[in-house]
């Protein structure tokens, strides 16, 4: 499983996920910084990719049914610190599936 890091996220996460060997991708890396919310859904599904987000209208976005997306898997800043959200992803990562993802959102 691929992920694309929305600008929200940190960049010590970004980096301790490639340390456990995930595929990481940051909307700023790419120079998607600023772009709509359907801008980096449709992005990331172009890249077969889960957005990681903590934007609470990704949930908005992808629970519409116009929508279709590759997964989001939404982490709540103030309730997981740093460490607790690469250890989750890491662990959903090797859970879960592509497949799994599909059109589906997961709560850290």
């Amino acid at each position: 499983m691929k992920i694309y890091a929305d600008e929200n996220i940190e960049r010590s996460i970004i980096e301790g996920l490639r340390r456990r060997g995930i595929e990481v991708f940051s909307a700023i890396e790419l120079g998607y910084a600023g772009k709509p919310d359907a801008f980096h859904i449709k992005k990331a599904s172009e890249m077969k990719a889960v957005v990681l987000t903590h934007d609470t209208d990704f949930l908005r976005l992808a629970s519409s049914q116009i929508t279709q997306h590759s997964g989001i898997i939404f982490s709540h800043q103030k309730n997981i610190s740093i460490s607790q959200c690469i250890r989750k992803l890491e662990l959903i990562v090797t859970i879960l599936t592509d497949e799994d993802m599909e059109n589906h959102i997961e709560f850290l």
